[in-house]
């Protein structure tokens, strides 16, 4: 930490450019966006709670904010909604050789693109023809947090340094996703709140991609700024957090998540090393997402955010 504050104090360029995804990678295939009405015909009071949020708003009003307005202006966009870097995180977009904004943050900017999938994610003994078929299910937390970092650490040095945009949001997964968002009616109209067990994995999960997504937006700082600095930051943080749960909780996937992140010097020219250090982190994590119990990791507890934390009003019909 000290390190790359140090180099970015004088200016320092770090070499560490090309390996984290574009946002591009973080938006649904336009070509197979089905529309969050369609989602609505069945998941009805899901479709509901969505309405709710600032997810569903920013489609009306995010080109009016006056914040955003300058950002634009700043970064020569002319009509945010047609702009590619905004609309990937900010709406999403259905159409082939000319996609359109249909919505804001949708089911399908979570969930994944559904024409593949729609047909079969609610069928009895479906569900993994469903997720080979690019459907995102709520049991792969894994999944569906890189799809919220992706956008939330804001890997794009420009919109940030030129533009003014924030340099990422202060995610984290619990408190973000029980909050506005939470629409879990699967049990009968109350929209539950997750168990203990799912919070465990919630919170556990989400601070793992959250230093791998930290550590991929990093990796596309060039220069002294505002982007630099806020990222190494994120990233220090995110390694604390990630200690204090492999304290608690000897596993040795969180260990081995500790030591990769430990080895990479935030230096100049060591992209083959941060590169290598991200893979070893996803890669642990997409195993802890998909092997660790919920019942195993009572020892978070205390780490996890109570309710009056949560992020937003919980939607009850």
């Amino acid at each position: 930490m000290r390190l790359i504050l140090k180099m970015l104090s004088v200016g320092a360029v770090i070499g560490l450019v090309g390996i984290a995804p574009s946002l591009v990678d973080a938006a649904a295939d336009p070509t197979k966006v089905v529309g969050p009405d369609t989602c609505g015909n069945c998941h009805k009071m899901e479709f509901s709670a969505w309405q709710q949020t600032h997810h569903f708003k920013t489609f009306e009003d995010l080109h009016r904010r006056p914040s955003a307005t300058a950002i634009a202006d700043k970064m020569g966009v002319k009509r945010i909604k047609s702009d590619g870097t905004c609309a990937t995180c900010h709406y999403t977009q259905k159409g082939s050789a000319e996609s359109q904004p249909i919505a804001g943050v949708s089911c399908e900017s979570c969930h994944g693109a559904a024409q593949d999938w729609i047909k079969l994610h609610n069928v009895k003994g479906s569900l993994a023809k469903a997720q080979a078929a690019g459907f995102i299910a709520p049991e792969d937390i894994y999944a569906l947090a890189s799809n919220c970092f992706q956008c939330h650490t804001m890997p794009n040095e420009k919109l940030v340094n030129t533009g003014g945009h924030q340099a990422g949001s202060p995610l984290e997964l619990v408190s973000w996703s029980q909050g506005e968002v939470r629409h879990h009616f699967l049990k009968d109209t109350k929209n539950e709140d997750a168990t203990p067990e799912r919070k465990r994995m919630l919170y556990v999960v989400g601070k793992v991609v959250d230093l791998e997504y930290s550590l991929r937006a990093l990796a596309k700082a060039t220069e002294k700024a505002t982007f630099g600095i806020s990222m190494a930051k994120r990233v220090a943080a995110a390694k604390a957090d990630i200690k204090k749960i492999a304290t608690a909780v000897p596993k040795p996937e969180l260990q081995d998540i500790v030591t990769a992140a430990d080895a990479v010097a935030l230096k100049l020219n060591n992209e083959a090393n941060v590169m290598a250090a991200v893979e070893k982190i996803s890669e642990a994590g997409k195993k802890i997402s998909s092997t660790y119990k919920g019942a195993d990791l009572a020892a978070v507890d205390p780490m996890i955010p109570p309710a009056s934390q949560y992020k937003g009003p919980v939607f009850h019909p």
